[in-house]
């Protein structure tokens, strides 16, 4: 389970990042949102303890309820250590646990900060494009020359989030 490793390298205080990498942060887009939904969920344990007053049932909800907060905060912790990587060789695209998909930088022709929004998944190709948003918004388009295929299907471009979409161009270009 990738959330846990996630959990065990935020932990230490690592990322994900191949050496002579550059991380890509993309997270802060989605950490607004997921931290509200941990703190609903720690609510919720403690709601469960006061409403509902049979012990078997308790101890089954919290059960479930503990490992839910677990896997969530994994899936945090893989936000923030599978950042997406502009390598020496490869433009390393992630969403987390979700999605990994590697590009050489020499088929990068183009590179610009685009903000995009209402994209329906938060990983999809749509048209000749990938698109890896966090919540529902990218920043960032890259074309390809010679297009790409992703999961057998043919690209000429990427969208994804950056946190800081003029420094991932800059290091692109």
């Amino acid at each position: 389970m990738i959330e846990f490793r996630s959990l065990f390298l935020l932990l230490r205080g690592r990322k994900d990042v191949p050496e002579g990498g550059t991380a890509v942060r993309y997270s802060g887009e989605s950490t607004t949102v997921l931290i509200a939904l941990l703190v609903a969920s720690l609510i919720e344990i403690v709601a469960v303890e006061f409403l509902v007053p049979w012990a078997t049932v308790r101890w089954i909800l919290l059960v479930l309820s503990v490992y839910g907060v677990v896997w969530l905060v994994g899936y945090m912790a893989t936000l923030i250590t599978r950042p997406h990587v502009i390598g020496p060789e490869n433009l390393l695209l992630r969403n987390g646990s979700q999605a990994e998909h590697a590009f050489p930088l020499t088929v990068v022709r183009k590179a610009r900060a685009e903000r995009k929004g209402n994209h329906e998944r938060s990983v999809a190709v749509v048209g000749e494009t990938l698109n890896i948003a966090a919540g529902d918004t990218t920043t960032v388009f890259v074309e390809f020359d010679p297009p790409q295929e992703v999961d057998g299907r043919t690209v000429r471009g990427a969208r994804f989030h950056a946190d800081d979409p003029q420094a991932v161009v800059r290091l692109l270009r």
